[in-house]
């Protein structure tokens, strides 16, 4: 199957997106995440736990809670992209390992759980910017 340049660039800016959303979740940007969502997108992080909600109460979810991890690493991969215009749907692997805080020196639990992205992305003048994020677990291991 050949692709155009513009199909081509376009599924580049959306891989370069997820792994702006995966850095700035890990460096704790949460301003930075403001160019990888729409103001109205919906976010759900039921499958790990957390909440269902409008992108702003995820953000500040997500700096509320963040901080109890003294590491976080997204590790992104196959991400397998529909693209229609200016929107597209897309579905992601994440590999995610979580350090809790210590409570001594010698005393650090990490967790990973293991992660499906399911997106919808849509061009805006902007770039291109998550509208629907859900997450589907995998499988999970060592949680506190």
């Amino acid at each position: 199957m050949s692709r155009t340049l513009v199909e081509l660039s376009d599924r580049w800016d959306l891989q370069d997106l997820m792994t702006r959303y995966a850095t700035c979740i890990d460096s704790r940007d949460f301003d930075g995440l403001d160019r990888v969502f729409t103001p109205d997108a919906r976010v759900s992080f039921v499958a790990s736990g957390g909440p269902d909600d409008a992108y702003p109460a995820i953000r500040a979810w997500l700096a509320e809670m963040l901080p109890i991890f003294a590491a976080t690493q997204h590790l992104m991969g196959n991400l397998a992209v529909e693209l229609d215009g200016d929107s597209a749907s897309g579905r992601c692997m994440c590999f995610n390992p979580m350090a809790l805080k210590p409570t001594t020196e010698k005393d650090q639990q990490v967790f990973f759980y293991g992660l499906w992205y399911v997106l919808g992305f849509v061009r805006t003048a902007e770039g291109w910017r998550i509208a629907t994020l859900t997450q589907e677990q995998a499988y999970h291991h060592n949680l506190p």
